[in-house]
C-alpha cells in the first residue's frame, strides 16, 4: 500500500472517529425543558384555585390540589400532565397505573368494568401488577365511569364529517 491510500484509509477512520464521538456527545446532553404552552384566552373556568370546586354541566367536580387543569374538546376537565377526567379517584388512579405506563393507554381504551377487571388481573398475572387492596373498586369505578364503551360503535376509523351548510335552506 503506497503512503497516499495509507492516508486515505486514516482521514476515512478518523471522519468516522470525529462523527461517534459527536453522536456520543449529543447523546450525553441533557434535554431542555419543556416550555409551558401559551394560552391565548384563559377563561377563569378552565383555571382555578385548587381549593375551589368546577361545574361541568350541572355536574360539581372536585379540582385536585397541585395539578393544573385544562378543558379538553368535549368540555370536560382534565389533568394537565395525563389527560385523565378530574375526579376524587383520579390522583389513585394517576398514581397506581402511570407508574408502569402511560396514561395514554387508559385514555384510548374503552372497557366495560369487567373488561377492566380482566386487564388488572392480566397485569398482576404477567407484568408483577401488585395487589390493589382496597383501592381496586374505586380505580375500577373510576375506569368504567371515564373510560367505559363508546356509546358509538367504533370500526377505527373517525367518524363522517358532517356535510357543510354552504346556504340558507329556503324551504323552496
Amino acid at each position: 500500500m503506497n503512503e497516499k491510500q495509507r492516508l486515505t484509509k486514516y482521514r476515512w477512520l478518523v471522519s468516522s472517529l470525529c462523527v461517534w464521538l459527536l453522536c456520543a456527545w449529543v447523546a450525553q446532553q441533557p434535554v431542555p425543558a419543556k416550555k409551558a404552552p401559551v394560552k391565548a384566552a384563559t377563561s377563569p373556568a378552565a383555571h382555578r384555585s385548587a381549593t375551589t370546586k368546577k361545574v361541568i354541566k350541572g355536574t360539581p367536580v372536585a379540582t385536585i390540589p397541585g395539578a393544573t387543569t385544562t378543558i379538553n374538546a368535549d368540555g370536560v376537565h382534565v389533568d394537565t400532565e395525563s389527560g385523565l377526567t378530574l375526579d376524587e379517584t383520579m390522583p389513585l388512579v394517576k398514581g397506581q397505573c402511570t407508574v408502569c405506563h402511560s396514561s395514554k393507554l387508559i385514555l384510548q381504551s374503552h372497557f366495560d368494568q369487567e373488561k377492566w377487571i380482566e386487564r388488572i388481573r392480566w397485569m398482576q398475572r404477567t407484568q408483577k401488577l401488585w395487589d390493589l387492596g382496597d383501592t381496586e373498586k374505586p380505580i375500577l369505578a373510576y375506569l368504567a365511569k371515564y373510560y367505559g364503551p363508546i356509546k358509538t360503535p367504533f370500526d377505527g376509523r373517525r367518524l363522517p364529517l358532517e356535510a357543510p351548510k354552504w346556504h340558507k335552506d329556503t324551504g323552496q
